[in-house]
């Protein structure tokens, strides 16, 4: 793997393939947004960045694509919800992993700096990745699923989109010509969106998920969000596992 002491003209190669293969997922503004030469180099070199990452799974995807009228009409459906998806998690300052066919990865990345600077971003990006997951949700609920149920032969009562969230140190990796998220906040997402009961719910580990709940009356109040801590059998933690259930005003 190429390191920071590589000659000039080979980096220089080396970052422009890796910011060609991070656009289709980026801000569209990222290159001002970020440090852009630090973020590339980190990259190359197979060093974490402190990431937020949010897990969705589109409940009973499958049922919603058996019972469609017309199949093209759901791929039109899901195809227009994954588009929207993917601008406003991009608009947002988030960079949009992959479509899972039930769902979808993204993530969003705070650069390292001085103390302060970097907690100054990591709340202001808590705060941005549990506002976009709560915008989801509802542009899912209110108009994507009146799309499926207008397609639909049955609609169960298991439909919905729900969201998993978790936060820390992640990489990304070239895997089949693509940059692809990996590492533990991507395993706790996963585990957060399972652990999601019922559809329309948000779901925060531990460490995201009590930095949200300490400051739900506080920097996070005009979110309106409410975090309440409880105990959910998991696959790892059959037994319970503490979670953080996310609501907001009005839903």
């Amino acid at each position: 793997m190429a390191t920071r002491s590589t000659p000039t003209g080979q980096r220089d190669r080396d970052r422009a393939r890796v910011a060609r293969l991070l656009k289709p997922h980026a801000p569209p503004d990222w290159e001002q947004r970020f440090r852009k030469t630090d973020l590339l180099d980190r990259v190359i070199d197979g060093e974490p960045f402190q990431m937020f990452v949010m897990a969705a799974d589109i409940r009973e995807s499958t049922t919603l694509m058996k019972e469609a009228v017309r199949f093209e009409r759901f791929a039109l459906v899901m195809d227009k919800f994954v588009t929207s998806v993917r601008r406003g998690i991009r608009s947002s300052g988030g960079w949009f992993d992959k479509f899972t066919g039930d769902g979808f990865l993204a993530y969003w990345v705070v650069q390292p700096a001085p103390p302060e600077k970097y907690e100054e971003r990591f709340v202001q990006t808590t705060g941005d990745v549990a506002h976009t997951a709560h915008t989801l949700i509802e542009l899912f609920h209110r108009r994507v699923l009146e799309d499926f149920r207008s397609n639909s032969r049955n609609l169960s009562a298991g439909v919905g989109l729900s969201m998993g969230l978790d936060a820390g140190p992640g990489y990304l990796v070239k895997i089949a010509d693509e940059l692809t998220i990996v590492g533990s906040p991507v395993v706790g997402a996963v585990r957060m969106v399972t652990a999601a009961a019922l559809p329309q719910e948000i779901v925060a580990n531990v460490y995201l998920g009590e930095r949200l709940r300490d400051e739900q009356d506080g920097v996070y109040e005009a979110l309106g969000v409410t975090v309440s801590r409880e105990l959910r059998p998991t696959k790892e933690y059959p037994k319970g596992q503490e979670v953080y259930s996310l609501t907001f005003a009005g839903d």
